[in-house]
């Protein structure tokens, strides 16, 4: 019989953010060609079998910062260390970051593409950071949403990059006439700065301390800012890394008062809590915004499982270990941020289904689905469906792992899950009908990834 696929993947259950069933999965062009009745007569190139294993759409990391440039010098991974170690986990597209830089905003969103595209073995988004809203920033808007560009980012702290409040409203209003996404680091700069000048006056200044000089507060005042201005110009807004019960409240209230707000929460919210800061190697865990306290990793599991928390991002950022240790006395010198590329999807598996007891398609709805909409990738991405790309992880829910076993983008840097451990591992994953993942083992290819150049919302 002549084959009528490049692949089939034989005997696994499909799980769907809203249904799962035993199909067999044909993929031919890079996309999903087919499902099938389990043993129907079709005939491919290759098989997999998938007996006992969970095929699943391949996850989308959100937010992760590759290769990304700090303190004169850059992280210690790159395109292909990073996307080979997320694929690792489970996760098929990733969603990066134009950096701030010299230069035009269209010219460097061209170049980063192009630094990703010759090494990621992933299919890749940007989400470009906007610091200013003079004439030539807000006229590039338009031309960089046209190119693919459609997600920001803006901060509303730090001093070298933070907009205030009418550069955020500028810079929003021409995101929404272009039919763009905007999206905030949602911090109160000047809450920030006077909870920190207590800290400074007081002399507390250790690990313990850190949580305490970003209070969720400082969240919560400037989701409200931003979602009052996403309701006056009929835009939806993206919240990155909302970290505990007061951002998770803001959202709520504004999402109650007709702003429609894609939260999202970072793997390290959801897997550990502020005892991080007393314990061992707290330095570690120095991120920003911090890591809370119980109650909130338990309340943005409940905005899991509600929708009111649409997506998970690792927040990846894989700095050398030695600029992050050394200073547990003060944190003001710790660079804020950790790597998590490679186990944002075996950590949200193990917390989500065997901890919390969600059902794999509600898993799959926060490790996919939720997101591929939100990003504008759907039905493209975050589906098995006919059509669809064909990125998809066949899913041992069975296999056990250790933190060492979730392999790390460099032996340089260091990792928030080293003493975790859990159940569920990838087995295999396709990647636009790519084998990329055998047996657990990396089978990819270098620069076969693909920038996901995405089309500008439609305004009502």
């Amino acid at each position: 019989m002549k084959p009528g696929f490049d692949l089939l993947i034989r005997g696994g259950e499909v799980v769907n953010g809203d249904a799962r069933a035993a199909l067999d999965v044909g993929v031919a062009g890079g996309r999903i060609a087919a499902l099938l009745a389990p043993g129907s007569s079709a005939a491919a190139e290759r098989e997999i079998d998938a007996t006992g294993l969970l095929v699943m759409p391949g996850g989308i990391d959100t937010h992760t910062h590759v290769a990304w440039p700090y303190d004169d010098t850059v992280t210690v991974d790159d395109w292909h260390s990073a996307t080979r170690a997320a694929v690792l986990g489970g996760t098929t597209t990733i969603m990066d970051f134009v950096p701030p830089a010299e230069g035009g905003l269209a010219a460097r969103c061209r170049a980063r593409v192009e630094e990703a595209a010759a090494d990621a073995v992933i299919d890749f988004g940007f989400h470009p950071i906007l610091t200013g809203s003079d004439a030539r920033n807000v006229e590039d808007i338009g031309k960089v949403i046209a190119e693919g560009f459609t997600s920001f980012k803006m901060y509303t702290t730090y001093e070298d990059r933070r907009v205030d409040d009418g550069a955020a409203w500028t810079l929003m209003r021409a995101i929404a006439a272009n039919g763009g996404l905007p999206g905030f680091h949602a911090e109160n700069h000047e809450i920030l700065t006077s909870a920190l000048d207590d800290q400074v006056r007081s002399g507390h200044l250790g690990l313990a301390d850190y949580p305490h000089s970003r209070p969720g507060l400082a969240e919560a005042e400037t989701i409200h800012m931003v979602s009052m201005y996403a309701r006056r110009l009929n835009t939806p807004v993206y919240i990155f890394h909302v970290s505990g019960s007061d951002a998770l409240d803001a959202v709520r209230f504004a999402r109650r008062a007709g702003t429609v707000v894609h939260a999202e929460t970072c793997t390290h919210y959801l897997a550990h809590d502020e005892s991080v800061f007393t314990g061992e190697d707290a330095w570690r865990f120095v991120i920003s915004p911090p890591i809370r306290g119980a109650a909130d990793r338990l309340d943005l599991w409940s905005g899991i499982a509600d929708g009111t928390v649409v997506s998970v991002g690792s927040d990846h950022c894989a700095y050398d270990t030695s600029a992050k240790r050394g200073w547990e006395h003060d944190h003001r010198h710790i660079p804020a941020g950790a790597p998590g590329i490679e186990a944002r999807t075996p950590v949200l598996w193990n917390e989500a289904v065997n901890v919390r007891q969600l059902d794999p398609c509600q898993f799959v709805q926060v490790s996919a689905e939720r997101a591929a909409r939100a990003l504008g990738l759907f039905p493209r991405k975050g589906r098995v469906a006919v059509g669809a790309d064909a990125d998809l992880v066949l899913w041992d829910p069975a296999r056990a792992w250790t933190g060492a076993d979730l392999r790390p983008v460099s032996p340089a840097t260091f990792s928030l899950y080293e003493r975790s451990s859990g159940t569920g591992l990838a087995r295999h994953v396709v990647a636009g009908g790519r084998l990329v993942v055998e047996d657990g083992n990396f089978a990819g290819e270098r620069g076969a990834g693909r920038f996901l150049a995405r089309a500008p919302m439609a305004r009502p």
